[in-house]
């Protein structure tokens, strides 16, 4: 029988209790049911039940099965544990070399851990690096809350001004159909009582829907200025990566897809015995917009290509 299908502490059957559930604990993710969890870690710690095992296991630590793989959810407690530690952000550097090698400390310590290798020497390093850094984490923490509550309101605040400018467009929608309404009506009174000026009642109305648009676009206008104070807020939370070196460029290899240097000029007409008279006389070249420069554009372009480029140099 399958071994996802039954504990195998207590032998019970997934098939015969479908209600069983399955936990596991961080210390070595050996899977048991929950009702042999209860049963003998209750009363305190005690050793896995799995044969060869000696992790010492605690009720409270235990937990339900993420994902189905078991590497990936190692994988996610030992980056979640030590990410807890290390959890500066690149505002926090003013060197962008530095910030890197500070990313790749991390991946190296998650790699160690998850793969149990030199396990006591990286467990010791992350916790003297805890013991050393204790008020800058708890610092790094409390400003983590506060870009997490200010996310959350700026979210909730772009929900708002989402909803408020679809009711807006729809109110505004059925006003211009009464506005409508009341000039025909007013067009049709103008045309029966030969009156030259507009009844009191359109303009009253008018006026009305002009202070009403009006009082909607102030209110999306603080909406928006709301929303710009908290993103200002968000990016306020340090001074960021300030490097005094030049600023990187993508890599481009030997250099030469950086060179802009042409070495043609392109001609208003070029002469080709078979492709200009092909295009000339059947109009389906050109129904979909082909222009034949581009051909020559093209073909001038591929054939320069690679110019003055000399591979053997730029290894070197």
């Amino acid at each position: 029988m399958d071994t996802e299908e039954y504990c195998p502490i207590c032998k019970t059957d997934k098939y015969l209790s479908p209600d069983m559930k399955f936990l596991i604990n961080p210390e070595c993710y050996h899977k048991i049911c929950e009702s042999c969890v209860d049963r003998f870690y209750s009363l305190g710690p005690s050793k896995c039940m799995y044969p060869n095992c000696n992790k010492i296991l605690r009720r409270n630590k235990f937990k339900t099965q993420v994902f189905d793989d078991l590497s990936i959810e190692k994988e996610c407690d030992v980056r979640s544990r030590v990410m807890k530690v290390f959890n500066k952000n690149e505002e926090d550097f003013t060197d962008l070399q530095e910030y890197n090698q500070y990313l790749e400390e991390i991946e190296d310590i998650v790699n160690n851990l998850v793969n149990n290798v030199d396990t006591e020497e990286t467990e010791k390093k992350l916790k003297d690096y805890e013991l050393l850094n204790q008020k800058e984490i708890l610092e790094n923490n409390t400003k983590q809350v506060e870009k997490d509550q200010i996310q959350a309101d700026l979210t909730k605040l772009e929900t708002q001004l989402k909803q408020e400018k679809r009711r807006h467009e729809k109110q505004a929608a059925e006003e211009d159909k009464l506005l409508k309404k009341a000039n025909e009506a007013a067009l049709i009174d103008q045309m029966q009582n030969d009156s030259t000026q507009q009844p009191q009642a359109v303009r009253m109305h008018n006026t009305n829907v002009l202070r009403k648009s009006s009082a909607r676009k102030k209110h999306i206008k603080e909406l928006e200025e709301q929303i710009n104070m908290r993103r200002r807020a968000l990016g306020a939370g340090g001074h960021g990566v300030e490097s005094s070196a030049p600023p990187q460029t993508p890599f481009t290899p030997f250099n030469g897809d950086k060179d802009r240097t042409k070495y043609y000029q392109l001609q208003d007409n070029y002469y080709d015995p078979i492709f200009n008279d092909m295009v000339s006389k059947d109009p389906t070249f050109t129904a979909s917009g082909y222009d034949i420069k581009k051909y020559f554009e093209r073909s001038l372009a591929e054939a320069f290509t690679g110019l003055n480029i000399f591979v053997s140099e730029e290894v070197s």
